[in-house]
């Protein structure tokens, strides 16, 4: 090795307070240990969590370190010969256990990173402004109640992060810092913020979520590059018109907030592509929305919007979540939103769908749950590219049988609706791996259920069931079968092929027997019979090689059987 001696020594006095080799590697970054040579000098140190206290005084040795990385460590107190590492770039100090912001690391002039994240910071001294190369810097999770004055002597620095503090107000002297881009405060105690603000030309990430913002500054229009604003959790009831002027925002987030209303000018934000306004006190929006035509994300849900205005231009819309509104219909224009793959409209007040809905030929999820639908427009087959449909609790009676078009569909929930029969088609949907049908007012169901190859779990409880076609012992994929409360006094012996079944809850309901065949469930973990009128059990029940509980209470035994004190030796749990 041709490192120099002193710098040999010092990578003992390191290993001595380790206990173990610091190895050469090729790079570092922040989980990696070890170090870094460039000309046979000692340039990268990374020592990620490795229980430091301290380190070796003599640190000023190497003169061409540039990274010092030492995240997740102990460390109280930096030697105070660091000032001597001259060509230090990268300090990384953070979770460590400092109390405050070394001096002698305020000296080293030509630091281009210091983060200082998660230690016990509670103030920045005015030497900070001799760090005039610095670029990056993060005290986020610290103690810090403010600002001084003089941070905005840092002309260099690039990103600022103050992330989760206890900071209460921003210095006018904020708006110096020329060369900003990217600023974050979330998670402090800010009410206001200094119109100062409009002065950082150069920002393009602002993020100001959970604090206890009531108002923004009208200068916010003149933030000319920023393209992503982040004001969720905050107390916002009012934007200003000036929003508008922001002309190269991507992103604005203000969800849970306390907005009544929108401005105008919004519809000015040509490029913006993800708008989240859930949680406020909305109840229309401003007709200039339609010229949002950028959008791919719009979330509004959580409002109290009753009517949605023709968004038919906003053609690059892709996520729409308009949940917990007071909507009692979709705008046909909905029709026209060609690339939409996700819709959320749950818990509304939506009687029916316009038939336009047939056109979202690649939406892939919509869920209407906790609606006021009594049944579903024809077009409905359109949705050739639907993944998941949730339609429960809602009014349906009957299902069109162009459900069965949707050949893509994997899980599809009607629960608590008032249906009192499916269409075969429903046998059409090849893919579906969770069908759940349960609270409704069926009394049979069709023999071409048993085509479902790849349904997992199929929930059928509480209905009016009477019985079960041959067909469901063909599903060979089902895990989870649901028949509770229903009124069935028999079950096919066909269930007996279901070797992938591990839960089958038929409790509640009139059985009088079992099948044989049920002992060749293989798989069966879970048998709840609960509540019938058997009065013997198969014995093949004994044979379930892999039964872990079994509930027979509430039926019409004379003798429990004797076959059951072998599960019980096998600790199969029994509730007899």
């Amino acid at each position: 090795m041709s490192i120099p001696q002193d710098e040999q020594r010092f990578l003992q006095d390191l290993e001595n307070l380790i206990g173990e080799p610091i190895p050469e590697v090729p790079a570092i970054d922040n989980g990696t240990f070890g170090y870094t040579l460039k000309n046979d000098r000692i340039n990268g140190i990374s020592l990620f969590s490795c229980h430091l206290t301290s380190i070796p005084e003599k640190i000023n040795v190497l003169t061409f370190l540039e990274k010092l990385l030492l995240r997740g460590n102990r460390i109280k107190l930096f030697p105070e010969s660091a000032c001597f590492i001259v060509a230090l770039k990268t300090l990384d100090l953070s979770e460590n256990s400092l109390m405050k912001i070394p001096r002698t690391i305020l000296s080293c002039s030509t630091l281009t990173e210091l983060n200082l994240e998660s230690n016990y910071i509670s103030e920045i001294p005015k030497e900070i402004e001799f760090l005039q190369s610095l670029e990056i810097l993060d005290l986020s999770q610290n103690k810090l109640t403010s600002l001084p004055d003089i941070i905005g002597n840092l002309k260099n620095l690039k990103s600022l992060d103050l992330n989760e503090n206890l900071i209460e107000s921003l210095p006018d002297s904020i708006g110096s810092l020329s060369s900003l881009e990217l600023l974050y405060l979330i998670n402090n105690k800010l009410k206001k913020i200094p119109e100062t603000i409009g002065q950082l030309k150069s920002l393009k990430r602002l993020n100001l979520r959970n604090n206890q913002l009531t108002e923004l500054p009208k200068s916010i229009s003149n933030l000319s590059c920023l393209t992503s604003l982040f004001l969720k959790n905050n107390e916002i009831a009012l934007l200003p018109s000036s929003i508008g002027e922001l002309t190269n925002l991507c992103y604005l987030g203000l969800s849970s907030n306390s907005l009544v209303e929108l401005p105008e000018s919004i519809g000015n934000l040509k490029k913006l592509e993800n708008l989240s306004i859930s949680t406020n006190n909305l109840i229309d929006l401003p007709s200039s929305f339609s010229l949002l035509t950028s959008l791919i994300r719009l979330e509004l849900s959580s409002n109290k919007i009753k009517n949605i205005p023709d968004i038919s231009k906003l053609n690059c819309l892709r996520i729409l979540k308009l949940q917990k509104n007071n909507l009692k219909y979709l705008h046909e224009s909905i029709g026209s939103l060609h690339h939409l793959e996700v819709l959320k409209a749950d818990r509304n007040e939506i009687e029916n769908l316009p038939e336009s809905v047939g056109n979202l030929s690649m939406l892939k999820e919509l869920d209407l749950y906790d609606n006021k639908l009594t049944d579903l427009p024809s077009s409905f087959g359109g949705l050739i590219a639907l993944e998941v449909l949730d339609l429960s609790k809602n009014q349906i009676q009957k299902l069109p049988d162009q459900i069965g078009l949707l050949k893509a569909l994997i899980e599809l929930d009607l629960s608590s609706n008032k249906l009192t029969e499916l269409t075969p088609e429903i046998g059409s949907l090849h893919l579906i791996k969770n069908l759940i049908i349960g609270f409704n007012k069926l009394k049979t169901i069709p023999e071409t259920i048993g085509t479902l190859k790849n349904l997992e779990t199929l929930d059928l409880g509480k209905n009016h069931l009477i019985d079960i076609p041959h067909s469901i012992g063909s599903l060979e994929s089902l895990r989870h079968l649901y028949l509770y409360y229903n009124e069935l006094p028999q079950i096919p012996e066909a269930i007996g092929n279901l070797e992938s079944l591990s839960y089958l809850y038929l409790g509640n309901n009139k059985l009088q027997y079992l099948p044989e065949s049920i002992g060749n469930m293989k798989s069966l973990e879970y048998l709840f019979l609960r509540t019938n009128l058997l009065t013997e059990l198969p014995e093949t029940i004994g044979n379930l090689p892999a039964l872990k509980y079994l509930n027979i209470e509430r039926n019409k035994f004379g003798k429990i059987p004797e076959f059951l004190k072998k599960l019980a030796q096998r600790n199969v749990k029994l509730f007899l």
